[in-house]
């Protein structure tokens, strides 16, 4: 690390379960993080912030005016831009040492598995459940340590899934594949 991260992230660094060996993981490792809405766009600023080296993050959509209230990583001046684009800006001057790789596509298929082989974390940030059950297929297939979470209306969850452990439960085991109740908060 240069010294420049050292000093800022020396707060971190100073924890004896951190020290500069688990800050260097951080700096090393790659996050990707599908959906920059309410819940992606903190995600990957508290990511940047604390020093991943790598994020991907993917979403298909642009930025609307009621996005700004919860989705910090877009301003005013980003409305009708690309949600990965805004927030890519955002996360670059948060850390300028951070790389930002933007898929401006909702990930599918094989594009959804290479996507996720490349990363050491997969965090599902998207709205909706036939997005969700693939990125935990995907997560599967590639042994990816996948962190879900959800929020609607006053009711959030998280969970984090070891794809890479046979004994772990997946998304699929919490929720049945044929779920109709796609509830968002658009």
């Amino acid at each position: 690390m240069k010294d420049e991260q050292l000093l800022r992230f020396s707060r971190q660094i100073m924890l004896p379960e951190m020290d500069v060996a688990g800050q260097q993981k951080l700096v090393d490792a790659t996050v990707l993080i599908v959906g920059m809405g309410g819940l992606g766009c903190p995600a990957a600023m508290y990511l940047a912030a604390a020093g991943v080296g790598h994020l991907i993050i993917a979403d298909d959509d642009t930025v609307e005016l009621t996005n700004l209230q919860r989705q910090i990583a877009h301003e005013h001046r980003n409305l009708g831009e690309s949600k990965v684009s805004s927030a890519k800006a955002s996360l670059r001057g948060l850390n300028p040492d951070v790389c930002v790789t933007q898929i401006d596509k909702r990930l599918e298929g094989e594009s959804l598995n290479q996507a996720v082989s490349g990363a050491d974390v997969v965090v599902d940030a998207s709205d909706n459940f036939a997005t969700r059950f693939a990125i935990n297929r995907s997560c599967l297939k590639n042994h990816k340590p996948l962190v879900s979470g959800a929020a609607i209306r006053m009711e959030g969850q998280v969970a984090v899934f070891d794809s890479g452990n046979p004994e772990s439960p997946c998304y699929r085991c919490l929720y049945n594949e044929n779920t109709e109740d796609d509830a968002n908060c658009s």
